[in-house]
């Protein structure tokens, strides 16, 4: 059974803070569930813009999750945010 986080939550990944500010669930027409997530990351007291994701699953939103604190952590490092 695939675990729900009813937001808002704030989970700590990798060293930064992700605030999930919203989730809705998605029916496809085949009967497939997606989850639509809205989320922002903060690092070294840096906030991203709200953006969301598409994931069927915990283990794909963290997956996700990686890359956008990644991206988010070279933007900060490279002083575009």
């Amino acid at each position: 059974m695939p675990k729900v986080i009813v937001p808002p939550a704030v989970v700590e990944l990798d060293g930064a803070k992700v605030y999930i500010v919203e989730t809705s669930k998605r029916e496809w027409l085949d009967k497939r569930t997606h989850y639509l997530v809205s989320c922002f990351v903060e690092w070294r007291g840096k906030r991203s813009k709200v953006f969301n994701l598409d994931v069927t699953s915990n283990k794909e939103l963290i997956e996700k999750l990686r890359a956008e604190i990644a991206k988010f952590k070279l933007m900060v490092l490279n002083g575009a945010v």
